[in-house]
């Protein structure tokens, strides 16, 4: 007894294909996806640690512009090195160089940022080269420090007030730049 076949659908097969190429390119898109979000995740990442470093910097130089105010009834010339060369450490400035989780240190923990301040004799003074301030104008190098090594530097050029009235002195901004 023979058995009869029936005809064969020439159709079958395809759904399977179709579904493969369908996930697939749904697969496609999910991966596209996940690395695009990736890069928005390091991209605002970074942003925020050049903004905390920003910051930083800029709150370097007003605790340094505030420590001036108290300081300068005298004038720079202890602030200040022969041509800049190299930049005098600044006694009794606070949280200068103070790293993040120390007492001294300005910043909550949760930012990880520090400051370090510099304070140099302008380059149009009289006295550059020998290391006086005789102009009565300074300029403030903040650095800022943030996470992931993140830096910023500004400048701030400041000059005092003459004549002089009892401390604090005050002080004009004369010019400011990002250096960094």
């Amino acid at each position: 007894m023979t058995t009869v076949r029936l005809p064969r659908d020439r159709q079958r097969g395809n759904s399977l294909l179709l579904a493969l190429i369908v996930m697939s390119a749904l697969a496609t898109l999910g991966a596209l996806t996940v690395v695009s979000v990736q890069s928005s995740l390091k991209t605002s990442t970074n942003d925020r640690s050049e903004t905390i470093a920003r910051y930083a910097a800029e709150s370097g130089a007003a605790v340094a512009m505030d420590f001036l105010r108290n300081q300068l009834a005298v004038g720079a010339n202890s602030y200040v090195s022969p041509s800049n060369n190299p930049p005098l450490p600044v006694p009794g400035f606070p949280s200068n160089g103070a790293l993040p989780g120390t007492p001294d240190n300005l910043f909550s923990p949760d930012q990880n940022a520090w400051y370090s301040v510099e304070i140099l004799n302008n380059r149009s003074d009289p006295g550059f080269v020998a290391g006086t301030d005789m102009d009565q104008q300074v300029i403030i190098r903040s650095t800022g420090h943030g996470p992931q090594g993140s830096v910023a530097i500004i400048e701030w050029e400041v000059a005092k007030t003459i004549p002089s009235p009892p401390p604090p002195t005050p002080l004009i901004l004369l010019g400011w730049r990002v250096v960094l």
